[in-house]
C-alpha cells in the first residue's frame, strides 16, 4: 500500500515538473498594513493550456482559506493578476498559494508540494517613515464623489503607538477642522458636508511621541457639479472589458473571445444607505456553477439587508468564506448582533450521458441556512453562539447523472451537514491583546438519497426518537460519519495576538477531529493538530523588519491509525532599509512531512515517507540619483529551491533562479523604463536512473517595458517586448511576445484603455507546432 502511495505522490510531483505548463511567481518584498497589493502568476509556457487560475489565501493563524479566481492576461501578456483588498486588514503574515486547472483537467499548484501547509508568505511591513503611516480609507477611489457631502475616514494603527494623540490636527481646504473630527485610537474622521463644487484637499499632521512632526500626503477630492439635484446620494462605478484572441497555425486558425461587466453602485440619505454590485460574464453557460454575480445590500440603524452573493464569516468552522447566493440579515446592537443566511451554496448542474453511459456525475443544489448569535461589546468581550447547516436537494437532480444505469450503483451522493458552534473572545488595550476559543460540533451524513431510517430499523444504537420526525432538521441513517458524534467530531482553536510597540505576534492552537466536517468552510483540513507562531519585530527605528515563525502540524489526532503524519514549515524574513535608496531582503523556508512509519528489513511492500522542501531567496535594490535627469533602481533577486524525499530518493528537484532589472523615471521627460532579465536553472538529475526523465533546462527571458505621460496624464501609452528562451534537455524552444497599448482619461471619471498583443513561438525540434498568437483586450471603465 505504501508503494502505491509513493507513486502516487511521485506522479503528483511529475505531472508539474514537466507538464507543458510552466510557472513563476515573484513574491512582493512585504506587505503594508492598511495598503492593498496586486499579485500575479506569470504563466512561462502553456498559457493557452490554462483553465483557470484560483489564489487560495489566509492570514497567518487561520485555519481555512479563501478563494477567489484570477484575471486572465493574454498570451502576449503571459500573467494573471488579483488586486487582494483582503490583504489590507491584516496584522500577521498573508499566506497564499496558487492553483492552475488546465483544459485537460490537470491541477497544477504553486508552490507544487503541499501547498496547504508550505504556503507562500508576505510579512506585514510597518512603514519605516512615519509619514507614511497615514492610510486614507475614505472616499472611495473607486466612486466619483458626485455628492457634496461624503466622509474622510483615516488610519493611524500603524503609528498609534508612537502619535501624540492630542497633537492630531485635521486640515480642509487649508482650514483646521480638528475640532469637528473625530480622533480614535487607531483612526480619525472627518464628516464634510455641503461643500461647493471643485477640488478639495485635506491632510493630517501630528507630533510623535518624540517630539517631531510628520504630515500626511496630501489627498485630493473632485466634486462634481450637479445639473440635477437627486433625492439620493448616488454614486458608483461600472466597467465594461472585452477580450479576443486568435491563433494561427499551419494547419488551422482558431480563435475566441470573451466579455464582462462590472456594475457597483451605492447610495445614501441620511439613516439609509444601500450598496450593489452585478457581474455578468459571457462565460456564462448552465453546465458548471455560476460566473455571473449580484447583490443588493441596504443598510439602516442597527439592521442590515443583503440580498444575493454574499460571503459572510460566522465562525472558523460554521459559515466562513463561502459565498451564498440567498438573502443574508444583521441585527446589530451595541450589546447584541444576530446573524442569519439563507441560500444556495451550489446551483444543480446537469452530467454528462452518452449511450446510457454516465460520462461526467452532475451536481446536486446544495443550501444553506446559518444563524448567529453574538453577545458583548466587540471592543471587549464576545460571546456567540450558532449553526450552520448545509444539505443537497435530492430532487434538484436527475437519477441518471448521479447514478450509474448499469449496475444502479451511486458516482456521487447528496449529504446533509449540520454544524453547532460557539466562540469567545476577550479584548484588552483598545484591541491589542486580542485572546479567543472557538469550538464547534458537527453531524455528517455522506447520503441522503434513501431519506431517514424509522425507529422500526435495526440499529446499534437504540434512540430515544424517531429519526423520521425529524429528517427536515438532520437526516439519521446508515450513511453517518460517524453515527454517534464524539470528541473525532469536535473542533477547537485558540488563538493570541498581540500588537505592541511595533511588534506583531500571532499565536494559535487547533484541533480538527478526524470525523469533524463543515462544507460550508473552505478548504478545512481534518484530522489534524496545529500550533502556528508567528512575530514581526522593527528595529533600528523600522529600518530593520525582522519576521520569523512556524507551522507544527500531525495527524491521527484521536489515535486511530497505526502511523502519525507530522509536518513542519519554519520560515524567517529579514528587510534591513537603511535609506529611502537601498533595501535588503533575505527569506528562508524549510518543511518536511513524514508519515511515522518504520518499514521492517524484511517487508518490501511498504515502504515510509519524508518529503523535505527548503528554499532561500535574496533581494537588494538601489535607486541612483547620480545618473544625470534619469534615476534608476537596479534590482537583484536570487532564489534557491530544493525538494527531495528522504526516505526512498525518488525524486530531488533543484532550482535557482536569478532576475536583474533596471527601472528609470525620466527627470524632464515624461518615460518610464523597464528592463529585466531572467535566468532559471532546473535540475532533476536524481529521477534520471529511476524514471528515465530529463535531467536539466534553463529558461531565459528578456524583458523590455517603455511607458509615456503624455497630456498633463490624461493619455498613458506604453509597449513592451518580451523573449523567452527554453534550452537543456528539453526540445529548444522560443517565444516573442510584443504588446503595445494605451490609457486614456477621457474626463476625471471615464477612462477607455486598449492592449493588443502578438504571441510568435517556435520549437526548433517540433517545427510543426509552430504558432502565432494575436490578443486583443479593451476596458471602458465610467464612474459617476
Amino acid at each position: 500500500m505504501k508503494k502505491v502511495f509513493i507513486f502516487i505522490f511521485l506522479l503528483f510531483i511529475l505531472v508539474p515538473l514537466f507538464s507543458e505548463i510552466t510557472l513563476n511567481h515573484e513574491q512582493p518584498i512585504n506587505l503594508v498594513n492598511g495598503k492593498r497589493i496586486i499579485l500575479d502568476l506569470e504563466i512561462r509556457e502553456g498559457f493557452s493550456d490554462v483553465e483557470k487560475v484560483m489564489i487560495f489565501f489566509r492570514q497567518t493563524g487561520e485555519t481555512a482559506y479563501s478563494e477567489k479566481e484570477m484575471e486572465a492576461g493574454s498570451e502576449s501578456n503571459p500573467n494573471y493578476s488579483s488586486i487582494m483588498n483582503e490583504f489590507a486588514g491584516y496584522s500577521s503574515n498573508a499566506e497564499y498559494y496558487f492553483e492552475v486547472q488546465s483544459i485537460s483537467g490537470n491541477i497544477i499548484t504553486h508552490p507544487f508540494i503541499q501547498p496547504e501547509m508550505n504556503p507562500l508568505r508576505i510579512t506585514v511591513y510597518i512603514p519605516q517613515d512615519e509619514n507614511d503611516g497615514f492610510v486614507l480609507l475614505s472616499p472611495d477611489a473607486a466612486y466619483s464623489d458626485v455628492t457634496n457631502n461624503f466622509l474622510i475616514a483615516i488610519s493611524i494603527f500603524t503609528i498609534s503607538d508612537e502619535i501624540d494623540h492630542n497633537s492630531i490636527n485635521v486640515f480642509f481646504d487649508g482650514e483646521d477642522v480638528t475640532s469637528e473630527s473625530r480622533i480614535f485610537t487607531n483612526a480619525l474622521t472627518y464628516q464634510v458636508s455641503n461643500v461647493k463644487p471643485g477640488v478639495h484637499s485635506y491632510y493630517v499632521k501630528a507630533k510623535l511621541l518624540d517630539g517631531s512632526t510628520i504630515e500626511s500626503e496630501h489627498w485630493i477630492t473632485n466634486v462634481t457639479e450637479k445639473g440635477f439635484e437627486l433625492p439620493l446620494n448616488l454614486s458608483g462605478r461600472a466597467l465594461l472589458s472585452m477580450r479576443y484572441m486568435n491563433t494561427s497555425h499551419d494547419t488551422q486558425d482558431d480563435s475566441d473571445k470573451s466579455a464582462n461587466f462590472l456594475l457597483n453602485f451605492k447610495g445614501s440619505q441620511e439613516w439609509f444607505r444601500f450598496k450593489s454590485k452585478l457581474y455578468l460574464s459571457s462565460l456564462e453557460t448552465s453546465s458548471a456553477q455560476a460566473v455571473n454575480k449580484y447583490s443588493l445590500a441596504f443598510y439602516v440603524p442597527h439592521f442590515n439587508l443583503t440580498i444575493g452573493d454574499h460571503a459572510p464569516k460566522m465562525n472558523s468552522f460554521l459559515l466562513s468564506c463561502k459565498n451564498v447566493q440567498g438573502v443574508h440579515t444583521k441585527l446589530d446592537f451595541k450589546s447584541f448582533r444576530l446573524m442569519y443566511t439563507y441560500g444556495n451554496v451550489k446551483r444543480s448542474v446537469d452530467g454528462k450521458v452518452i449511450q446510457d453511459t454516465l460520462i461526467h456525475s452532475g451536481t446536486f443544489k446544495q443550501k444553506n441556512s446559518s444563524v448567529r448569535l453574538e453577545l458583548g461589546n466587540p471592543q471587549g468581550f464576545v460571546i456567540g453562539f450558532g449553526y450552520s447547516k448545509n444539505k443537497d436537494d435530492v430532487g434538484s437532480l436527475d437519477e441518471q447523472y448521479y447514478r450509474n444505469l448499469d449496475d444502479s450503483l451511486l458516482v456521487v451522493s447528496p449529504k446533509d451537514n449540520l454544524v453547532f458552534g460557539t466562540d469567545i473572545r476577550l479584548s484588552l488595550m483598545n484591541q491589542r491583546l486580542v485572546v479567543g476559543t472557538e469550538a464547534a460540533l458537527s453531524l455528517f451524513n455522506d447520503n441522503i438519497i434513501d431519506g431517514a431510517i424509522s425507529s422500526d430499523d435495526s440499529l446499534d444504537y437504540d434512540l430515544p426518537f424517531d429519526p423520521q420526525d425529524f429528517e427536515n432538521i438532520f437526516v439519521i441513517n446508515e450513511s453517518m460519519i460517524p453515527f454517534k458524534p464524539g470528541m473525532a467530531s469536535i473542533a477547537l482553536k485558540s488563538y493570541l495576538r498581540l500588537f505592541f510597540y511595533r511588534n506583531l505576534l500571532n499565536i494559535s492552537f487547533t484541533n480538527i477531529g478526524s470525523s469533524f466536517n463543515s462544507i460550508s468552510t473552505n478548504y478545512l483540513q481534518k484530522d489534524a493538530m496545529i500550533i502556528s507562531f508567528n512575530d514581526n519585530l522593527m528595529l533600528m527605528n523600522n529600518r530593520l523588519a525582522l519576521n520569523f515563525g512556524f507551522n507544527l502540524a500531525s495527524d491521527n489526532v484521536d489515535d486511530t491509525k497505526d502511523n502519525t503524519s507530522t509536518s513542519t514549515a519554519i520560515f524567517t524574513q529579514a528587510m534591513y532599509k537603511p535609506n529611502d535608496e537601498m533595501y535588503f531582503n533575505l527569506n528562508f523556508n524549510t518543511s518536511g512531512s513524514e508519515d511515522g512509519f518504520v518499514p521492517d528489513s524484511t517487508d518490501f511492500e511498504n515502504t515510509a515517507i519524508d518529503i523535505r522542501s527548503t528554499s532561500v531567496s535574496f533581494g537588494t535594490g538601489y535607486l541612483v540619483k547620480q545618473i544625470s535627469n534619469a534615476p534608476t533602481r537596479f534590482s537583484l533577486n536570487f532564489s534557491n529551491s530544493l525538494n527531495k524525499d528522504n526516505a526512498n530518493d525518488s525524486f530531488e528537484y533543484k532550482r535557482n533562479n536569478i532576475t536583474l532589472s533596471a527601472k528609470t523615471a525620466f527627470e524632464h521627460l515624461p518615460i518610464k523604463t523597464l528592463y529585466s532579465y531572467t535566468f532559471t536553472l532546473n535540475d532533476n538529475s536524481t529521477l534520471v536512473d529511476s524514471l528515465n526523465v530529463l535531467e536539466k533546462s534553463n529558461y531565459n527571458s528578456i524583458f523590455l517595458r517603455g511607458e509615456f505621460d503624455l497630456m498633463e496624464g490624461q493619455l498613458k501609452p506604453y509597449l513592451d517586448f518580451r523573449y523567452n528562451f527554453f534550452a537543456g534537455d528539453i526540445n529548444s524552444q522560443a517565444a516573442q511576445m510584443f504588446n503595445i497599448g494605451t490609457g486614456y482619461e477621457i474626463t476625471p471619471n471615464s477612462f477607455i484603455s486598449v492592449d493588443a498583443g502578438l504571441k510568435m513561438y517556435q520549437n526548433s525540434d517540433e517545427p510543426d507546432s509552430d504558432y502565432s498568437r494575436l490578443n486583443f483586450k479593451m476596458k471602458i471603465s465610467q464612474k459617476f
